[in-house]
Order: C-alpha cells, then structure tokens, then sequence
C-alpha cells in the first residue's frame, strides 16, 4: 500500500510540472489560467456613442423661427445644478440642466447656425404665478444655452456633465449626418415640486404658441 501511494503522488507531481511547462514554450501558468473572483472582473469603461442612433430615448424635430430646415432633438440627461455654462443660478434657485443630442433634420443635408436658445421646459408648476404657460402649463425659457460641441468633445474627461460648456450666441454648423452636443438651463425654484416634464421646441407649423410645439418627455432629476 505504501509503494502504491507513493507511486500515485510521483505520477501527480510529474503531471503538474509538464502541465506548467506546456503553456506555448515558456509561458507563465498563471498568466494563462482564467481568473476567478471579484478583483477578475475587468473595470467596467464609460459609455460613450458614435452616433445620434446610439442614444436611446426619443427625440423630436425643431425649427428655430426664420430657418428653412429643422434639427433633430434627442434629450440624453438630466441634472439640478446651481451653475450651468459659468452662469449662475439666482438666489433660491436652480437650473434644471436637459443635455441634449442633435443632428440635422434630414440626414442628406447640413444645418447652418443650428442654436437651443429657442427651446422650452414644459410642466404643471406647483409654484403661482406661472411665469409662461397657457392650458395650465408653464413653459420655461431656456437660460443659459450652450454653444453645441462636437460629440467626442462633450464625451471626453469624465462626459457631458463635467464638460466645459460655454454659452452660445451664434449658432454653430452642422454638417451632413453629424451630431453634435448641448445643454440647456431652466431656472426654476427650490420650492417647485413639479415632478413631470417636457423638452419641447417650434415647428414649421407652430413657431409662436406653446401649446402646438413638440414635446418629449424628460426625467426629473435628482436634488442633492
């Protein structure tokens, strides 16, 4: 029994050492072997997209008064923040931040000086007076507006929430198929208990009343 139970442990051995010398010539046993257990996992990266097709969510068609063609709008976030685009917001107040994608109406052709400033938060505010609204509605003016930036840009070094947004006045191009990025600030306050909303902004059709423009519905956010 002993001669046998040595025999057993000297085969075992001897297949250990060839199995750690099988690894294509050289190659490091443990390098090869799958890793199991919480440190295993690898770091989950952020998510960033390519395109307008790859934010999820649905958007709506805007045309800013005076303009011949329209932009896609497709709300992707939401944030309650005291400053926005180096603006501050007023004393007893906030700004409710909707970061938007956008892209051109159709996509065979470009938009020239495409621009947010026309677009408008809708909700029931539990404040009064409304400050604009009609039908029981507020519809809150878009202060500030950013410039739009290039997608990669308004990705990179942490996402869109820590992007270094500026206020555009100007407009900014959009060329055929591209997508761009912006915020829009609505200053609402600390008070307003409001908890449904819209992003809504003109149409060809209706440029001037509120109550006909196009509507998505965007998520309330947290308050810190």
């Amino acid at each position: 029994m002993v001669v046998r139970t040595r025999t057993a442990l000297a085969l075992g051995a001897a297949l250990v050492l060839l199995t750690g010398c099988s690894d294509g010539g050289g190659g490091d046993a443990k390098s090869s072997a799958s890793p199991t257990g919480p440190e295993a996992a690898p770091a989950p990266s952020r998510t960033t997209f390519s395109s307008y097709a790859d934010f999820p969510g649905k958007d709506f068609v805007t045309t800013e008064p005076g303009m011949d063609l329209g932009v896609r709008v497709k709300p992707v976030d939401t944030a309650w923040t005291p400053e926005l685009a180096g603006k501050p917001a007023d004393g007893g107040k906030h700004f409710f931040a909707v970061y938007v994608a956008v892209t051109g109406e159709l996509p065979d052709r470009g938009v020239e000086k495409a621009k947010l400033d026309y677009l408008r938060l809708k909700y029931k505010s539990t404040e009064k007076p409304c400050e604009f609204g009609e039908s029981g509605f507020c519809f809150r003016e878009a202060f500030p507006s950013s410039s739009l930036v290039d997608l990669d840009d308004a990705q990179e070094s942490g996402g869109w929430r820590t992007h270094s947004w500026q206020t555009g006045l100007l407009g900014r191009d959009i060329e055929r198929g591209e997508t761009k990025m912006g915020v829009v600030g609505f200053s609402l306050p600390d008070t307003e208990k409001a908890a449904s909303f819209e992003l809504c902004g003109p149409t060809k059709e209706a440029q001037v009343d509120t109550d006909k423009f196009a509507c998505v519905p965007v998520k309330t956010p947290t308050r810190t």
